[in-house]
């Protein structure tokens, strides 16, 4: 059992399945770029595996576009907010948690009218204390510690719930603990090959791990 105060959830992947409509996305914004090549399947398995910073070489896409195309993958998600699902499971992780007195934030490089936008259909409100956006293409560790600082949250009472492996190196770069969740982006075995520390497959076991 983890003894915390504070959980910073993650936003794509790890409460909202995202998850299926980004990887349609990566399809089409690779045709925009003229990667005539289609993705398989085994491509998308390959991206489970493996970091974002590694998915440029593997798909001969040149550095100079990796900011235009996020930020354009990025804007198209905001715009199909509105029909994506919560995973399966968290919501009522949420209501378990929040029972048991944790102060419960969001974390997210979206826009905030997004993510609020996806808290109101849903019925999260009651749930959660802070959402917190910013855009943190390469440098989550920054916004973290600035969500961190702004709502006076102790590194040592907080704990981030996260789907990427970029997530575990962030938490790692400030020291702050990170569970890694595996119905999201990245695979359960690339998630422990990158040193994830805690690893939960359902949010079931994720209220487990923090009761």
């Amino acid at each position: 059992m983890l003894q915390k105060k504070y959980i910073i959830f993650d936003f794509d992947g790890t409460l909202a399945d995202t998850v299926p409509v980004m990887l349609t996305l990566i399809q089409e914004m690779a045709k925009d770029i003229g990667y005539e090549k289609k993705i398989t399947p085994e491509d998308l398995e390959w991206v489970r595996n493996h970091t974002l910073k590694e998915i440029p070489k593997k798909f001969g896409i040149p550095w100079i576009k990796i900011p235009f195309l996020l930020l354009k993958g990025q804007d198209r998600m905001n715009k199909q907010m509105f029909s994506i699902p919560p995973c399966k499971g968290v919501l009522h992780a949420l209501k378990q948690l929040k029972d048991k007195g944790y102060t419960l934030a969001v974390l997210s490089s979206n826009r905030r009218d997004s993510i609020q936008e996806f808290i109101l259909k849903h019925n999260l409100s009651p749930f959660f204390d802070f959402v917190h956006s910013e855009l943190n293409i390469f440098g989550k560790d920054k916004a973290l510690l600035s969500l961190l600082k702004q709502y006076k949250m102790p590194l040592e009472d907080s704990i981030y719930v996260g789907d990427e492996i970029r997530d575990i190196e962030a938490c790692n770069a400030i020291k702050l603990d990170c569970i890694s969740v595996t119905w999201g982006l990245n695979a359960k075995d690339a998630l422990r090959k990158f040193g994830a520390k805690y690893i939960v497959d359902t949010p079931a076991e994720l209220v487990t791990l923090l009761s």
